[in-house]
């Protein structure tokens, strides 16, 4: 496979799952807030900026951190790398260019889903009926998730689409993790819910814990290895896909694999009682970075790029590949 191409397919998958991981915080936020206070507002749109990598680039705006201006810049701003609809178009636009390597009815799902919502009226959708609208988008990207799953022959076009839709989901949930952990007091119950629903875990959470606790929360949305949109179970399935791209024996693994394969497994032996009496900021983010070094090898070592990531953009320059950990070069600033 041309690295163009597998570029394009990695990049897919982490603007579908980026869409959809922006609808379901804006969904629980909305319902979260419903009964709170002014100051209580404003820091649950500021962790949700923060959970998402955008609160720089909101502050730029200087818009206030109310429902409205927020719900904007991450549903339709244009302008913002990381919104729903540019989320959706990138998506869109890269598999478009590499056609021939997708299901027809992964390109029919995404299709349709891009076009459904550039013809809704999205201003008037975030002041009439946003929960509509943040359902019309999860409903369309699990369809297109789902044609993948169910329609996709298990080739590498399959494969780095599903790397780059794992990395992500693995970064942002332990992000989310680590913003909306400190809200985890015994007093505020609906803290807690959210970050739960945030990872569609309230119900496998209620299933098999009494009350809430800390330790249990990291070791349900951080070390599960049965929940689909834990960190370790995000990982673990990466690391399957990735290892079935190369043909190198155990001991010849790539850079990237070998990273992915060690944060897995310290996720894997890590014990989460341990973890909630330590710094748990501090782990996850060294999680985090272990994750987005994971990304960078895999841009290196598959697609042949000098490679600067960005959280919500890719700057590319043909030239050597960078190896994780060393300095980055400036990348140029593409149109």
């Amino acid at each position: 496979m041309l690295a163009r191409t597998a570029e394009y397919l990695f990049w897919a998958g982490r603007y579908i799952e980026r869409a959809e991981s922006t609808a379901r915080l804006l969904d629980v936020t909305y319902h979260r807030l419903l009964e709170v206070t002014p100051a209580e507002e404003y820091d649950a749109w500021s962790d949700v900026l923060v959970g998402l990598g955008l609160e720089a680039a909101f502050v730029e705006t200087g818009h206030p951190r109310s429902a409205a201006p927020v719900s904007e810049f991450l549903v339709m701003d244009h302008a913002n790398p990381g919104s729903i609809v540019t989320s959706i178009s990138r998506a869109r636009d890269n598999a478009r260019g590499v056609r021939e390597h997708l299901a027809m009815e992964l390109w029919e799902a995404l299709n349709s889903l891009h076009l459904n919502l550039g013809a809704r009226d999205l201003a008037y959708d975030l002041v009439m009926q946003p929960y509509e609208l943040y359902g019309f988008v999860r409903s369309g990207i699990q369809s297109v998730i789902g044609s993948a799953t169910e329609t996709w022959s298990r080739e590498d076009a399959w494969r780095f689409f599903m790397l780059g839709l794992l990395l992500e989901r693995a970064e942002m949930s332990v992000r989310t993790l680590r913003v909306r952990h400190p809200r985890h007091q015994p007093d505020a119950p609906q803290e807690w819910t959210a970050t739960l629903r945030s990872a569609s875990a309230l119900q496998a959470y209620r299933r098999r814990y009494q009350q809430f606790d800390p330790a249990a929360m990291i070791e349900l949305l951080l070390l599960s290895s049965t929940l689909p949109r834990s960190v370790l179970f995000s990982l673990r399935s990466a690391e399957e896909v990735f290892g079935s791209l190369s043909e190198r024996p155990d001991d010849q693994r790539s850079v990237g694999l070998r990273l992915l394969g060690r944060v897995r497994a310290e996720l894997e032996y890590a014990d989460a009682g341990e973890l909630a009496a330590s710094d748990l900021a501090e782990v996850l983010w060294v999680v985090e970075a272990q994750v987005r070094d994971v990304a960078s090898a895999v841009a290196a070592e598959c697609f042949s790029y000098r490679v600067e990531l960005d959280l919500h953009a890719l700057q590319i320059l043909p030239g050597e590949p960078v190896i994780p950990g060393s300095k980055p070069v400036a990348p140029k600033v593409t149109p």
